[in-house]
């Protein structure tokens, strides 16, 4: 058995889930990070082919996949900035509200590479290839609920593959529509 059918408590049909948006999606996002850095992101979620319920709440399973501008200030004297790219893969759980609540809550775990070391006023990566991990709460709007809004927090590092390793948390903003 697989871990998730080992942590569903069961699969009931549940009408009040009939209209989460289990529906491919475009997103733009923005983001900001301490001593100046900024990101702009677009990218898109694919849905996996899971779904459950946990304790009466739906858990929805998507793919993130994004490509990302990272603009930083490269020290606090100079004018100097530097841009790097960045993509990144993430799968992501979602919890849903038992009622037919427009909220939503998510979480996820993936891998990003980019073209350059990261580096900014006090930090620099010792790796291109970093993993991030993000919470974040959502809001489904519009007629059919095909827009949403998450306001997220991620932490992105390398996990001690090398040092040094300063890590980064970003707040990010997205919106998203689902077609």
């Amino acid at each position: 058995a697989s871990l998730f059918s080992m942590l569903s408590l069961g699969t009931p049909a549940h009408a009040q889930f009939a209209d989460m948006r289990q529906s491919p999606t475009l997103y733009l996002q923005a983001g900001a990070a301490e001593k100046g850095t900024q990101t702009i992101t677009v990218g898109s979620t694919v849905p996996m082919d899971w779904k459950s319920y946990w304790w009466g709440h739906a858990v929805t399973t998507h793919w993130d996949m994004s490509l990302s501008v990272w603009n930083s200030d490269l020290s606090a004297t100079s004018q100097g900035h530097r841009n790097i790219a960045v993509i990144g893969l993430k799968p992501n759980l979602r919890f849903h509200s038992k009622s037919s609540s427009p909220w939503f809550v998510e979480a996820g775990l993936g891998g990003y590479v980019s073209n350059h070391l990261y580096e900014s006023r006090d930090k620099r990566f010792s790796t291109a290839f970093n993993f991030g991990t993000h919470i974040g709460v959502g809001y489904f709007t519009g007629p059919r609920r095909q827009d949403e809004w998450t306001l997220r927090f991620e932490h992105l590092s390398n996990a001690s593959i090398k040092k040094p390793n300063p890590g980064i948390n970003l707040v990010q903003l997205r919106y998203a529509r689902h077609f």
